[in-house]
């Protein structure tokens, strides 16, 4: 691997978390860039690579044949040189290297971009992780990211196999995904009209009618808001016990994601609580995306070739580290504008061609004796 080949990377930089590896690897593999990323997750308590990190390189590494220096756990140094990327159907399982629950769907987040730009399809099954802290739960990506990258000509279907929960993990997400031309500029300035407000209660092996205490408990405060939901209650398979509340609320240009995971000691009332709260702080703001998916949709956007505004409902760490990762990949300028934790403006085009170097003077040949 030869060092002038790679583009350098700090992990340690602003948020200085995992994103900048997945998005880092991500970008690398669609556009066979090489890249080296040093100081990998430098910023977090355990430094280094965990298992859905490591699982994310390792499946970046499989769709396009990459050579790879690094990628082992707790390693804060990565170099990948990514090759040509093929479709096809992949397994992968966070808890390969070592016993995790870590999240299956940021393995997926990482893979969806570059496999969209295949010669063919792709069937993926990811086992680990499906409804974690620190992470989108797989009925986000379901319900939101997917729809919504889906308005931007991506055709992806992801269904979820099987529930896995902190700390157990064992849940399993299958995804479809179909080889498109290019992406299409969506705005995201607007929202548009409240459609519907849905979702759903979900528990695993947890007694006293805690699943159905979170609907009714969510239903009965949104009501009080004036806001009128339909909610399910399922008790589904898993390997531990878990809980989660999780609102969708559809829009005419968009959709919305809520979610609180339940915790030891916290009441099924306080969870739907949390996620009503969410919602309805959303709901109270003129904006059109969810933090969380603007964040998710920076590399899609800066690969349209146009000018898209977001109007997102607050700046985060996050978002800025994602900003500085993608347009080291990609030729943007963007401007941001609004205060870190409120709401802000977002705006992402291409760079504009640098102008080429004035022609150097010409230089009058010496007279010639005769």
């Amino acid at each position: 691997m030869a060092d002038k080949e790679f583009l350098r990377v700090d992990g340690s930089f602003g948020e200085g978390g995992g994103q900048i590896l997945r998005t880092s690897i991500s970008l690398s593999t669609l556009l066979g860039r090489p890249v080296e990323v040093t100081n990998i997750r430098r910023n977090r308590k355990f430094p280094g690579m965990m298992p859905q990190h490591l699982t994310a390189v390792k499946a970046c590494q499989q769709i396009c044949g990459a050579t790879v220096e690094g990628a082992e756990i707790n390693s804060e140094r990565l170099a990948f040189s990514p090759g040509q990327i093929r479709g096809g159907k992949y397994t992968f399982d966070v808890a390969e290297s070592k016993k995790s629950a870590g999240a299956a769907t940021l393995v997926l987040q990482t893979i969806i971009l570059p496999l969209l730009f295949a010669k063919n399809e792709s069937n993926i099954i990811i086992r680990g992780g499906t409804h974690v802290p620190w992470s989108p739960p797989a009925t986000y990506l379901k319900q939101v990211f997917l729809p919504v990258i889906g308005l931007m000509g991506c055709q992806t279907f992801l269904k979820i196999n099987r529930w896995g929960w902190y700390p157990e993990g064992g849940g399993e997400i299958a995804c479809r995904v179909k080889p498109i031309d290019r992406l299409r500029a969506r705005q995201f300035s607007r929202r548009g009209e409240l459609r519907k407000i849905y979702g759903m209660s979900v528990t695993s092996n947890v007694g006293g009618g805690v699943g159905e205490r979170q609907m009714r408990a969510a239903i009965k405060q949104l009501r009080a808001n004036n806001l009128e939901a339909q909610l399910r209650n399922s008790d589904v398979a898993a390997n531990g016990k878990g809980t989660i509340i999780f609102l969708t609320a559809e829009f005419d240009n968009v959709r919305a994601g809520f979610s609180t995971i339940g915790e030891k000691g916290m009441p099924a009332e306080k969870v739907a609580e949390a996620a009503v709260t969410e919602l309805r702080n959303f709901l109270g703001k003129d904006v059109c995306l969810d933090h969380y998916l603007a964040d998710q949709l920076i590399p899609y956007i800066a690969l349209c070739g146009e000018r898209v505004e977001m109007n997102i409902s607050k700046i985060t760490n996050h978002l800025k580290t994602n900003l500085w990762v993608t347009q080291k990949f990609i030729p943007i300028k963007y401007k941001l504008t609004g205060p870190l934790g409120f709401p802000g403006v977002l705006t992402i085009e291409p760079a504009p061609e640098p102008e080429p170097l004035p022609a150097p003077p010409a230089i009058e040949s010496p007279a010639v004796p005769t």
